[in-house]
């Protein structure tokens, strides 16, 4: 009898914390709404970026660039030189994830970046007509903060971008370095550059890039947040 309730306790016992963990564990759209809440602390902000694009086959330079946001959508990017920058980009995340009944998030595991431990988040649009096929997320649940996105888009393909943290931005989830790896067969050459890339190079790179991808490494310093910036610098 006595090594029944011994068993039955432990029992119980086991239960209970399974049921304790369930509960300290965040469901994916809590977690995803925690850093959104980070992110809508920036109200506006301002910073002295250094772009460094690796795209195969096409030449371009290092560049220094000036990043104006304001809320809700106000950007501007001044720059004398061609400044390359994936739509998706420094706010669309926000975007993404703000409204949660517009897509179903989904738990996929645990995956260490850097040595620190993530939560995989996967969210999945509930609108076939949303140019968005899926989102991946890699989450500090512990600060709230996205290490690593992978967007896969039907216009753009496949977008993935790493992020850091300096002790500025961090508390409000803006990084001060982005490294995007971009789908060079779906890479939109800018404008400025498609003069200087001909038929035979376009054609040579699209043959040779099938399974390539390019590189673009932003760096910001300078970082203002929440100082004020006029509405003025938007509309020049």
């Amino acid at each position: 009898m006595k090594f029944l309730s011994t068993k039955l306790y432990f029992i119980l016992f086991f239960v209970c914390c399974v049921q304790v963990n369930a509960q300290a564990i965040p469901s994916p759209n809590a977690i995803l709404h925690s850093v959104y809440q980070k992110m809508m602390k920036v109200k506006d902000y301002s910073a002295d970026l250094k772009i460094q694009s690796e795209i195969p086959l096409i030449k371009i330079m290092p560049v220094s660039a000036k990043v104006y946001f304001k809320q809700k959508d106000k950007f501007k990017i001044i720059t004398k030189g061609i400044a390359i920058l994936p739509k998706q980009g420094f706010n669309d995340l926000a975007k993404i994830i703000k409204d949660s009944t517009s897509y179903l998030a989904v738990s996929a595991g645990n995956e260490k970046i850097n040595n620190r431990l993530t939560q995989i988040i996967h969210l999945i649009p509930n609108n076939d007509t949303s140019d968005l096929i899926i989102a991946k997320f890699w989450v500090d649940v512990n600060v709230g903060l996205i290490l690593k996105s992978q967007l896969t888009t039907k216009s753009n393909g496949n977008l993935q971008i790493n992020y850091e943290y300096d002790p500025i931005g961090k508390p409000y989830g803006l990084p001060h370095h982005l490294v995007f790896t971009v789908d060079v067969k779906k890479f939109k050459i800018p404008k400025a550059l498609a003069a200087d890339v001909n038929k035979t190079q376009r054609s040579k790179m699209q043959s040779e890039s099938q399974s390539k991808t390019g590189s673009i490494d932003i760096r910001l310093t300078n970082i203002q947040i929440n100082k004020g910036i006029d509405d003025k610098i938007f509309k020049k």
